[in-house]
């Protein structure tokens, strides 16, 4: 195989890693999110927090990086209210 294919496979899987655990690391959070919300009676969709999130991205990323991270975010948020309200 192609030594630079290969040693980007490895660098995606490092990277990929990190991911792994950042994101075990954000449904910690919004599992404590979710418990705090349940005991307070407070709703699962925060839609300005949301827009603060997509704002960031457009705010610090190109058009293309924006996209692609929105695109991931969407699943993520989806995923993280659907964990809340458990």
């Amino acid at each position: 195989m192609n030594k630079d294919i290969e040693k980007n496979r490895d660098r995606i899987d490092t990277i990929d890693n990190q991911v792994f655990d950042l994101l075990i690391d954000r449904l910690d959070a919004v599992t404590t999110i979710g418990h705090i919300k349940k005991e307070e009676g407070l709703p699962v969709l925060d839609q300005n927090r949301e827009n603060i999130i997509y704002a960031k991205i457009d705010a610090k990323f190109s058009k293309i990086e924006a996209d692609f991270l929105k695109n991931i975010y969407q699943s993520i948020i989806t995923e993280s209210k659907k964990v809340e309200e458990k």
